[in-house]
């Protein structure tokens, strides 16, 4: 989703709350915070206001006019009955299934921002002093992990594509894979191939998330210096380098996206679908769900997420550098994965270099075998 269309969600959802949460929401955009993670935590309070509506917490007829005083005292009991009613309640999408820890994990934090908002960071009156200081969720815990750091950190490295591993996937699928399709299948893949492969060898090459990719124009993309204009978390431009040894893939579907779309303004969405005579930017989900088919028929299942693990897996495998991987990946710290360790001294674009001989050897050797 654009970020223009959170922005219209959340501005439709914003009157349906209490004052102080819509405080909370013009104090953190001017920080700023991504519209897409504010638009979840205003969900998350929506759903928490109606719960505390729901259980007889408060007498309040509706989120917006849930008073402040019934944060401010809510019971450590009451707190943890939520958490305990996320807990057991059904997953949304898998109806058999309870909200996994990590979706709990994701409100609590969500709602623990809110609060430390309220009695920390606020300054409604002209004292100076926030809404109120009693934070009850700071007593509130939720253990995420039922596995170890070792194991799932194992489980992580299964899923990347280092060592050249990338490369080699790429030429797999534009030479090998559709042979084993049956034939319906293999006229899908065929038709989509050439702009498939562009954005798997672009998330592998540069490390963008696959919201960043989505929303990439063709005025974004410099073949020339090897960069991507992306805009990031918190809503910043930024321009990332790409790696050179995808660039077959990526001009391959330039001249297809000319041959087939014709001329189109540079502000145009750089990956599109066409379907007609309608075209379309293409979805987040058609890419994780394509990508996530891929690599499981080459035996390694993975997600687009992983891409951005796999580049900085090679870099810090070059530079032993981990704030060069924080700045590549877009990281506003270095301590996104601990994966990445150390310290070294190196350009992105001599890393990318360096990464891109890896991948060019790589492929050389596959063309060896073949």
């Amino acid at each position: 989703m654009s970020t223009q269309n959170y922005s219209k969600l959340i501005h439709t959802m914003l009157p349906a709350l209490p004052d102080y949460i819509q405080d909370y929401y013009q104090s953190q955009k001017a920080i700023p915070i991504a519209d897409s993670t504010l638009y979840q935590y205003l969900h998350f309070y929506q759903e928490f206001l109606n719960w505390l509506i729901n259980s007889g917490v408060t007498a309040a007829s509706s989120p917006q006019t849930v008073p402040l005083t019934v944060l401010e005292h809510l019971s450590l009991r009451d707190a943890q009955a939520f958490m305990a009613y996320l807990l057991e309640r059904p997953s949304k999408t898998h109806h058999n299934k309870r909200m996994t820890r990590r979706s709990v994990a994701l409100r609590l934090v969500g709602i623990k921002a809110l609060y430390r908002f309220l009695t920390e960071e606020s300054e409604p009156h002209a004292d100076g002093e926030p809404y109120f200081y009693r934070n009850v969720w700071n007593k509130v815990k939720l253990k995420t992990h039922t596995e170890t750091a070792s194991y799932r950190n194992h489980k992580l490295q299964e899923m990347l594509f280092v060592d050249g591993e990338d490369a080699k996937f790429l030429q797999w699928l534009d030479q090998s894979y559709a042979q084993q399709l049956p034939a319906k299948p293999r006229r899908y893949f065929e038709a989509t191939k050439v702009r498939n492969l562009a954005m798997i060898a672009l998330l592998f090459g540069s490390g963008v998330r696959v919201s960043e990719l989505v929303n990439m124009n063709l005025e974004d993309l410099n073949m020339d210096r090897h960069t991507v204009q992306v805009v990031r978390k918190g809503n910043f431009q930024d321009r990332v380098n790409f790696a050179d040894w995808i660039d077959p893939y990526v001009q391959a579907y330039l001249t297809q996206r000319a041959a087939i779309i014709g001329y189109q303004k540079p502000t145009s969405p750089l990956f599109v679908t066409v379907v007609g005579q309608k075209i379309n930017r293409i979805r987040q989900n058609t890419i994780e769900a394509f990508f996530k088919r891929y690599t499981t028929d080459y035996g390694r299942p993975s997600t687009p997420h992983k891409a951005r693990h796999t580049l900085g897996t090679n870099i810090y495998t070059v530079t032993k550098d981990v704030q060069q991987v924080a700045d590549q990946l877009g990281q506003t710290t270095t301590s996104a994965t601990d994966l990445y360790i150390n310290l070294s001294d190196k350009s992105g674009k001599e890393a990318l270099r360096e990464v891109s001989e890896t991948a060019a050897k790589a492929t050389d050797r596959g063309h060896d075998q073949a």
